[in-house]
């Protein structure tokens, strides 16, 4: 499959992934137990946010946004699910 870079813009720049605010601090943290229990926090922004919400839709992941927390499928299947909470 070839790479489409207007597609990427159009998904970085369309709802849920244009409504996290590029400033915003987050909390990142993972799951490879289908949620259940959530490891390894660490600080990252609301523009890798973004950046990892687009990779993931662009590959078919699903993305999810409840509340300001976003949980995203990782592109990598092996690697679960990733949550990011807003860091207040």
């Amino acid at each position: 499959m070839a790479a489409d870079p207007a597609g990427w813009f159009r998904t970085y720049d369309s709802t849920p992934v244009a409504d996290v605010d590029t400033k915003a601090s987050y909390r990142k943290e993972t799951s490879d137990d289908g949620g259940r229990t959530w490891e390894y926090p660490r600080p990252t922004t609301g523009e890798h946010v973004r950046l990892f919400m687009t990779a993931a839709l662009v590959v078919g992941r699903s993305v999810e946004v409840h509340d300001g927390v976003v949980i995203v499928q990782s592109r990598y299947p092996a690697s679960g699910l990733v949550r990011y909470t807003p860091a207040h």
